[in-house]
C-alpha cells in the first residue's frame, strides 16, 4: 500500500472524498488501499475522541477550556488522524486490503485459533469408518495419569494417505492417529479430531510449507525449542482484545502421525497440567484454553460443538446399520 496517497489530504478535502466514492464505484478492487486508509481514519478518530473525554475530567478547572479552545482543538485532532492514517500508522488498513483483497500470504487467526466457519458442515458425520474396540474403548476411559504412564505406542509403519476432499474423509482420515494420541491423553479420539478440524477447517486450510503442506493439524508454533522444519506466516492475533498482525513461526511435520504425537507431547507439559488432571474431554479443553492454548474465549466452546456433531453422527449411523 502506498501511504503517500492521502498522507497530504486535509479533512475537510470534500472534493477529495466524492473524488473516491466514484472511484469506489467504478472499481472497487482500485480502490480497497483508500478506502482501508479512511476506515483507520474513523477507527483513530473515534480512539482519540474517548482518549479526549476521559481526560475532560481534569479540564474543568483549566483557563484553556472553553468553547472555542475545544473547537480548534477537534480541528487539530481531525487533521491529525487523516495524516496518521495516511501513514497506514497502526496498520489495519493494510490488515483489511489483505483480507478483502485476498492476500494469500494472511492467515487470519480465526483460522489458525478456530472459528464460526470451520465448525460446518451442519449434517451430523460418522466419527470414523471403523468402530473402536472395546479394549480401545476401555482404554480411552482411564484416569489421565495412567495413560501418561503407558508406554508409547510406535508409529505406523506405513503412512496412511490421508483425504480432505469432503468433511466425512478428514474424520476417516484422522481417526486412527485421533486413537493412539487419544489413549496417551486419556481422551477422546473424536475431541482430538474436532480440535483439528476447527484449527484447519476441516483440513482446508491446512497451514502451507514449501514442501506443499505443513501437516500442522492444531496449529503449533515453532518456538525456540522446536528443531524441526518450520514456516513463517503472517496471523491476526487478538491481543487485549485488539486484532495485530504477527509474523510467527510454525512447526512443520513429515506427516499427520508425527503431528498428532508432537501435540501429544506439547500439551504433556506443566504449563497445561490442569487440562491433563480433569480426566474428562471438556474439563481437558477448556484447560487448553485456559492455560494460554488459544485466546479466542469461545475456543472450547466450539470444539466441543463439532464434537457434538462427530458423536451424534456416530450414533446415528450405528442405529442404521441395526
Amino acid at each position: 500500500m502506498d501511504p503517500l496517497k492521502q498522507q497530504n489530504q486535509h479533512y475537510l478535502d470534500l472534493a477529495a472524498m466524492d473524488d473516491l466514492r466514484q472511484k469506489a464505484q467504478a472499481d472497487p478492487d482500485a480502490s480497497l488501499e483508500e478506502v482501508a486508509l479512511q476506515f483507520e481514519g474513523i477507527f483513530l478518530g473515534m480512539m482519540l475522541k474517548e482518549m479526549r473525554s476521559a481526560n475532560s475530567a481534569f479540564e474543568t478547572d483549566s483557563p484553556f477550556n472553553s468553547q472555542t479552545t475545544n473547537f480548534y482543538r477537534d480541528m487539530q485532532d481531525q487533521q491529525l488522524v487523516s495524516e496518521l492514517a495516511g501513514k497506514g500508522t497502526l496498520g489495519l488498513a493494510d490488515l483489511i486490503v489483505a483480507q478483502l483483497g485476498g492476500d494469500e500470504n494472511l492467515t487470519p487467526a480465526s483460522v489458525l485459533r478456530g472459528s464460526n466457519n470451520a465448525i460446518a458442515p451442519h449434517a451430523p458425520l460418522a466419527s470414523a469408518a471403523t468402530p473402536v474396540s472395546g479394549a480401545e474403548a476401555a482404554a480411552q476411559t482411564q484416569p489421565v495419569k495412567a495413560a501418561q504412564e503407558a508406554p508409547r505406542p510406535p508409529l505406523a509403519a506405513a503412512i496412511n494417505p490421508v483425504d480432505f476432499s469432503s468433511p466425512q474423509s478428514f474424520v476417516n482420515s484422522l481417526m486412527p492417529e485421533a486413537r493412539r494420541a487419544a489413549k496417551e491423553l486419556g481422551v477422546s479420539p473424536e475431541l482430538l479430531v474436532a480440535q483439528s478440524a476447527l484449527e484447519t477447517g476441516w483440513g482446508r486450510k491446512v497451514l502451507p510449507s514449501k514442501e506443499g503442506s505443513s501437516h500442522n493439524l492444531f496449529n503449533i508454533k515453532a518456538g525456540s525449542s522446536w528443531q524441526g522444519d518450520s514456516v513463517k506466516i503472517n496471523a491476526l492475533e487478538v491481543e487485549q482484545g485488539v486484532p495485530v498482525k504477527r509474523r510467527s513461526e510454525f512447526r512443520v511435520y513429515d506427516n499427520i502421525q508425527q503431528s498428532f504425537q508432537d501435540f501429544v507431547d506439547f500439551v504433556r507439559r506443566p504449563r497445561y497440567q490442569d487440562a491433563l488432571d480433569a480426566g474428562n474431554d471438556e474439563g481437558f479443553i477448556r484447560g487448553l484454553q485456559q492455560a494460554g492454548y488459544a485466546t479466542d474465549p469461545q475456543y472450547a466452546d466450539k470444539v466441543l460443538q463439532v464434537m457434538k456433531r462427530l458423536m451424534e453422527g456416530a450414533v446415528s449411523s450405528s442405529q442404521g446399520s441395526k
